[in-house]
């Protein structure tokens, strides 16, 4: 035997001797970019893993999820579309691909450490994927959530409620259940919750999807014999069955003497927004009775300027306001195909037949995009080469 001969035959038996990766031989593959997350005791975490067919994608594919290991007193396991699974299956002649969750509770009483779960994928054909999730726990992790108001302070008269919009925003991949409640309240006040679609439901949790925002409003009702003064509120927000949570302090400032052109106020949620031309944003303007006297036939007056257009999507004024009660009214905002850019103001005033607001304005900044840019200077450039086709093909007849 030459030379040539025996290295490839040492070739031959290295390959068959070293054992081949379980992802270039399995009916199934596994792909997750992230294996390690930090959180607080209680927490609940949630890997994306991305399981697809193998070597092999003309046969049918399936694959068994199984927890090999996780610490005492933690639970663990795999979801799809919300449904706890087991396994999941591939269809013949076909190259598919499913998302899988794998979710981790950890315990309250967890102790700062890192944390291995194991976790096995088990394919109708090669050998078994392993893979190693990491989860950290820290006593001084911040929870992944805000809590903001864009008015955080409201004066009012004694007994007369007011209603701040919070809202809460869910920076963690996965869906969390919130508890509300507050802290610093004086006797004899009174503080509740609401949905913000339909004043009338009581709230005292709330669900909020993954990396999404969820609006509540917060009605304060202060005592009757309240003095004058500004009043802290602390409206917190704790992760269900956990101890970790963020807080958001709310100003009542309390007036007696509030003066006739205070009876009545507005609120837009929104003060400053930018826009391009042709675009339109929807804002919520919040219309209250800071008075003590029932108001009638409350509407929302809305100043335009060049080249912005607004539309009051309400049907009509309110027919009554009652004191501390307040209305909520959409306006879109447009900017028209030929708002000049820069900044610009909107006027905006509530009236009524006994009193009107003071003036409050929306700052508006246009801003054309570089988009619209590149079209324009395309459009010119395509007329100049029909002019020139013309020229050149009808102008020496």
């Amino acid at each position: 035997m030459n030379l040539k001969e025996l290295g490839i035959a040492l070739i031959l038996i290295t390959v068959l001797i070293i054992p081949h990766a379980s992802a270039d031989w399995s009916s199934v593959k596994v792909v997750n970019s992230i294996t390690g997350k930090v959180v607080y005791p209680g927490d609940t975490v949630e890997f994306a893993i991305t399981v697809g067919k193998g070597y092999n994608n003309s046969e049918e594919a399936w694959c068994a999820l199984t927890i090999r290991s996780i610490p005492e007193g933690w639970t663990a396991g795999f979801y799809n579309d919300g449904d706890q699974i087991t396994h999941v299956t591939f269809p013949k002649d076909k190259k598919t691909e499913k998302e899988v969750i794998l979710r981790i509770k950890t315990p309250k009483n967890a102790s700062n450490d890192a944390y291995s779960i194991w976790t096995d994928f088990k394919p109708d054909d090669g050998d078994i994927i392993l893979r190693d999730f990491v989860v950290t726990i820290d006593n001084n992790a911040q929870p992944n959530l805000d809590m903001y108001c864009n008015i955080p302070g409201l004066e009012t008269r004694p007994n007369d409620h007011v209603e701040f919009e919070v809202t809460l925003e869910n920076k963690y991949d996965h869906r969390v259940s919130i508890d509300l409640n507050t802290t610093n309240i004086l006797q004899d006040w009174n503080v509740e919750f609401f949905q913000v679609d339909n004043g009338e439901y009581r709230v005292t949790k709330v669900s909020v999807a993954a990396n999404d925002k969820q609006d509540f409003i917060v009605k304060v009702r202060p005592s009757i014999n309240a003095s004058d003064g500004t009043y802290p509120i602390i409206v917190n927000a704790v992760l269900e069955n956990s101890q970790t949570g963020i807080s958001q302090q709310l100003d009542v400032t309390i007036n007696t003497g509030i003066e006739i052109s205070k009876m009545l106020t507005l609120f837009p949620n929104i003060k400053d927004i930018t826009l391009n031309p042709g675009a339109s944003k929807e804002i919520m303007v919040n219309l209250r009775n800071s008075g003590d006297k029932t108001l009638n036939n409350v509407e929302l007056k809305v100043q335009d300027v060049s080249g912005i257009s607004t539309s009051i999507r309400s049907f009509g004024p309110i027919d009554e306001l009652e004191p501390g009660e307040s209305g909520r009214i959409p306006v879109t905002i447009t900017a028209r195909a030929d708002a000049s850019p820069g900044e610009k103001e909107i006027l905006m005033r509530a009236v009524s037949d006994e009193a009107q607001s003071e003036d409050d304005c929306l700052k508006i900044t246009v801003v054309k995009s570089s988009s619209s840019g590149f079209i324009g200077i395309g459009m010119v450039i395509l007329a100049v080469l029909v002019f020139i086709i013309i020229i050149y093909k009808f102008g020496r007849r």
